[in-house]
């Protein structure tokens, strides 16, 4: 019998929906029968709000980044309180139900913790969906803890301890992997990447700063110019238009080793063809470049969710920190002049890659459809679970 899913995002950012996207391929992969449909439900439902919204957040994370840090941090352990979303609702989701209502889903996954919120209090009024939520950071807030959520779907047993410690009971948490597009999972040659985009064979550094192209990019970009006779710089802006049009209009710019990018759909070639990616700390641009073998530099993170991101990394040794211990020179120095120095982190995230299954979370959808358990898989991150399973 044929099964629905209804994937939930929202379009604050772009990694939310582009883990939904990669989610949605998964599934299709191993069942094509199973119907799948994503919505950026506030987007959808509420544009005006929305938009509004994320103009309020981006502004809030530019240019008070340390009073978003302070709300963020305020009470971060603490589920919702029950007068949030209600506003959630009302500002984003006011006919949500009628959706849940026509659309008949068995299954609803939400990759945000708006939709984790409203969507916890409809399965309260008695739908028989199965409620899930796929948790895109390396950290969890305890925006994204609800009363009636199935099953969590977690990037680490990291955030398997931090929900342990918000009383999330163990039977309900599932390492899966944040997930991603299959492209980031095939393994091409560099020198034929490289080829193919027409880049030279010569040391490469990345730039990235997500989907709405933040983390401090043309500061950083401007530092890395002095190095551009002896290194590619690949500068990609997101959808942050305004900042690719600035950095095209500079004559500093003007180089042959540099290469500025807006919003692209083929960003696995570039990183392929990368030998280091300096970033700020999404969750879904570190897993996918996590998911490549790509060393990873952060810079400037987000106040609040990705700096805990960057801790996350660090302490597992998947990722370092630019700042003022270790500068951007530093870094371009060691890759030109000493890069068996960088090859420790190399080795790690080549480690890594071996522990991660990149179906784990459709497998999951797939196992509670139609057989109502989860099945052991022999991979340690390829979906983990407690001993009752």
């Amino acid at each position: 019998m044929s099964k629905k899913v209804l994937i939930l995002s929202e379009a604050v950012g772009n990694g939310h929906t582009k883990a939904a996207e990669a989610l949605q391929q998964g599934i299709a992969h191993l069942n094509p029968s199973v119907e799948t449909q994503i919505i950026e439900v506030g987007q959808t439902l509420n544009p005006f709000s929305s938009k509004l919204f994320v103009n309020f957040y981006i502004n809030l994370i530019i240019l008070f980044p340390n009073l978003w840090r302070k709300i963020y941090r305020h009470k971060q352990e603490k589920p919702l309180s029950q007068w949030k979303k209600v506003v959630i609702y009302l500002l984003f989701h006011r006919r949500i139900e009628q959706l849940i209502i026509r659309e008949k889903p068995d299954m609803i996954i939400c990759t945000h913790p708006f939709t984790s919120a409203t969507l916890s209090s409809l399965k309260n009024k008695g739908y028989p969906f199965t409620l899930c939520t796929l948790i895109t950071d390396f950290h969890v807030h305890g925006a994204w803890v609800h009363k009636y959520i199935d099953y969590y779907l977690v990037s680490s047993e990291d955030v398997v301890e931090q929900l342990l410690e918000m009383d999330i009971p163990r039977s309900q948490l599932v390492v899966t992997g944040i997930p991603t597009n299959s492209s980031f999972w095939d393994k091409k040659d560099k020198e034929e990447v490289r080829e193919k985009l027409q880049l030279k064979h010569i040391p490469s550094v990345m730039v990235m700063g997500g989907g709405l192209g933040l983390g401090g990019m043309k500061e950083l970009s401007e530092q890395l110019t002095k190095w551009k006779d002896n290194i590619q710089i690949i500068i990609c802006t997101g959808r942050n238009e305004k900042l690719r049009k600035v950095l095209l209009s500079q004559e500093q710019y003007e180089h042959p080793n540099i290469r500025i990018l807006g919003f692209r759909n083929d960003i696995d070639e570039w990183m392929e063809a990368a030998d280091l990616l300096i970033t700020k700390a999404g969750g879904v641009t570190c897993f996918e470049a996590l998911s490549k073998g790509l060393p990873m530099y952060i810079y400037k993170p987000i106040p609040g969710h990705e700096e805990s991101n960057c801790e996350i990394l660090v302490k597992n040794c998947l990722a370092e920190k630019l700042d003022e211990s270790y500068t951007i020179d530093e870094l371009i120095e060691k890759l030109l002049y000493a890069p068996a120095e960088l090859e420790m982190l190399q080795t790690k995230l080549k480690a890594y890659q071996g522990t991660i299954e990149p179906l784990a979370s459709a497998e999951l959808v797939i196992d509670l459809l139609y057989r109502k358990k989860i099945s052991t898989y022999k991979k340690p991150i390829s979906y983990t679970l407690s001993n009752e399973y």
